[in-house]
């Protein structure tokens, strides 16, 4: 009743305008602070949408078309998004332009003084839209390959996703969008559970172990490194025992399922978040009792896993990953004979990915593109859908070049050192996505974009841009 009011006098106001403007004063900003709030609930949503297809084609025999399907549906959830964000920024930016109160060039140079990452974010895309068009293939340089669906226009919709985020400054809002990604993630968590012991057909459901909706069970594992950094934020700013308790269960539910996962690179990447967190936590608000949970559920967790006593399908765990970490580590310092297998076959494509760079170091091969001569070790069978270095870094030399990768890495040190300087100022939402940002971002040492985990990454930047 009082909702239907309330349209109902807004609808009033709104006859009521002249023009655009007044409109637009109407409405009022935290309106359209509202609407990007939904606008990345969406997004976190995703994956659910992406569930309900998997449920459609449950029934077909597990061919190449029941994949493609799966694969172009994702897509086209990503693109609908995207053209849904796109519309919303165009209207807003107008708003923002017609109801300034200072010229353009004065409320440029307050961003650019407020948020100089922003600076090289927006030269990144530019940078990315002109090796784009360097690039030897321009359609897939503008829509990506059928499997990994990251060309251009995609890097388009990771910021306009980063935009949105950085709409977003009422704590309550952007609380709500971390719980939205939380609990899907939750979701995601019991589906693979449900998949990896064969309960309630869910692994006729999905197509790959330990995968869920993804393609692979690794990019499941990059969902996880981030959700579980989620939890951990939550829990640190949360005030309330019961919601205290809800997310310390949460931590530990997905990183078991992380630990279930086994992506290696993904449990060590939220261990980085984990630290970077608490420290960031114990700097401000000087409460270290309260971090002890989240490493205690670690410590617990991870010694079960080396014990043996967390199941997986892969047949290993983290005392098999270590093993592993520690035989390849001596293989690569000492050059021995099966170097290039370390890091399961990942040296190799490292290696071969920085032979290609200074064969076009300035506009790199464009997106989702790689020098002919070495398609054979870096895709193998696999050509055009795996041509990547499993690494983000060497990837994005590769693909836009090293003023792509310098971009790139500049835009996450400038939103670094500016936040940390800030850090006792700022939100504990943005404390946390901050977390998340750093866990995703060390595990992109030993792992690929993907155009369903990436926009996460861009979304937790927006958030941990917060300087008010």
């Amino acid at each position: 009743m009082i909702l239907r009011k309330a349209k109902e006098e807004m609808l009033g106001k709104l006859k009521k305008c002249k023009n655009i403007k007044e409109i637009y004063e109407t409405l009022g900003w935290d309106f359209f602070e509202k609407i990007a709030m939904i606008l990345l609930m969406i997004w976190c949503m995703l994956p659910i949408v992406s569930f309900a297809y998997h449920l459609i084609w449950a029934d077909m025999e597990k061919n190449f078309v029941y994949r493609n399907n799966i694969f172009t549906s994702y897509q086209d959830a990503v693109v609908a998004a995207g053209a849904l964000t796109a519309e919303f920024l165009i209207i807003y930016f107008i708003g923002k332009i017609l109801l300034r109160k200072k010229s353009i060039k004065i409320s440029v140079k307050t961003m650019i003084k407020e948020r100089p990452w922003n600076v090289f974010f927006a030269l990144l895309l530019v940078w990315i839209g002109a090796c784009s068009i360097m690039s030897a293939d321009h359609y897939i340089a503008f829509w990506g390959t059928e499997y990994r669906f990251e060309g251009f226009l995609t890097y388009l919709c990771y910021t306009m996703v980063f935009i949105c985020a950085q709409i977003l400054k009422k704590e309550k809002y952007r609380k709500i969008v971390l719980n939205t990604y939380a609990i899907v993630s939750v979701f995601l968590g019991v589906c693979m559970l449900l998949q990896e012991n064969a309960l309630f057909n869910m692994d006729k459901v999905f197509i790959y172990l330990r995968a869920t909706v993804f393609c692979q069970f690794n990019h499941m594992g990059y969902y996880l490194n981030m959700s579980i950094l989620v939890m951990v934020g939550l829990f640190f700013s949360s005030d309330r025992i019961k919601n205290s308790v809800i997310y310390g269960i949460g931590i530990a539910f997905q990183l078991y399922c992380l630990l279930v996962n086994n992506t290696f690179g993904a449990y060590l990447g939220s261990l980085i978040g984990l630290i970077s967190a608490c420290i960031m936590y114990i700097v401000r608000t000087k409460n270290v009792k309260k971090m002890l949970i989240p490493v205690a559920i670690y410590i617990v967790l991870s010694g079960a896993s080396i014990a043996g006593m967390i199941p997986s399908s892969s047949e290993e765990n983290l005392s098999d990953n270590f093993k592993t970490l520690f035989h390849d580590t001596n293989s690569v310092i000492t050059d021995a004979s099966d170097s290039d297998d370390a890091g399961t076959g990942r040296m190799i494509l490292w290696r071969t990915g920085l032979k290609m760079v200074p064969e076009s170091p300035v506009f790199g091969y464009g997106p989702e593109q790689i020098n002919p001569k070495y398609t054979d070790v870096m895709g193998g069978p696999f050509v055009g859908k795996t041509s990547r270095p499993e690494n983000e870094y060497i990837q994005y030399m590769m693909f836009m070049g090293i003023p792509g990768l310098i971009l790139y890495l500049g835009a996450l040190i400038c939103l670094a050192v500016c936040q940390l300087k800030r850090l006792k100022w700022l939100g504990k939402e943005t404390v946390t996505a901050a977390g998340c940002a750093i866990g995703y971002a060390a595990g992109a040492f030993v792992g690929n974009s993907m155009y369903y985990t990436t926009p996460y990454m861009y979304m937790f930047l927006g958030l941990a841009s917060k300087n008010e």
